[in-house]
């Protein structure tokens, strides 16, 4: 069976596209639209605004990574290493909502913000919690705020170890009070 893009794909990969060539804040919603044959109206019938879009671009591909975790067949090193590849492989688009959002639109504070719910979900989910303590979520936060911002400074330059090195480190820089709910020994 064929399986077709839907629409909010055919505009991310519109928007991505025009990234390539173009700064993301100079992008305009008729252009995304345009670029991939729909109308603004199209558009505004799945996202608020492009930032929306660009929020909806990252949360898919960071949760289809994450929400995989099972501590057997898929561990929190897997997650790991497929958001890294996922940093490096998109670089260019990521260096550019980095460099290209600003305010309460900033790429890099959507990215903490949601590194830290993906985080506190996964603990509420395999711990069958309403809620992670206020202790645990400041551990999350130290961890995850940490992480997105030398993910950005990757952005700007080569990784400065091999790939499987940088996780292993991602992985020792875990906080002790967080170990227990990602490891099982």
């Amino acid at each position: 069976m064929i399986v077709r893009p839907t629409t909010k794909e055919l505009l991310a990969e519109s928007l991505k596209e025009l990234a390539a060539a173009k700064s993301v804040d100079k992008i305009t919603v008729k252009e995304i639209s345009a670029n991939c044959g729909f109308t603004s109206k199209t558009f505004y019938n799945h996202f608020q605004d492009k930032y929306d879009l660009i929020a909806w671009i990252y949360s898919t591909a960071a949760e289809k990574i994450f929400n995989k975790i099972d501590g057997e067949n898929y561990t929190w090193n897997n997650a790991l290493t497929d958001g890294l590849n996922y940093f490096l492989e998109n670089k260019k688009f990521l260096r550019n909502l980095v460099l290209n959002t600003g305010g309460q639109d900033s790429f890099i504070n959507y990215l903490a913000n949601f590194s830290v719910k993906i985080f506190s979900d996964y603990i509420k989910r395999t711990q069958n919690l309403k809620e992670v303590s206020p202790e645990t979520e400041i551990f999350i936060k130290i961890y995850c705020y940490g992480i997105v911002c030398t993910l950005c400074e990757i952005l700007n330059s080569p990784l400065p170890v091999p790939a499987e090195e940088f996780v292993n480190l991602l992985k020792k820089s875990l906080p002790e009070p967080l170990k227990k709910f990602i490891y099982k020994n």
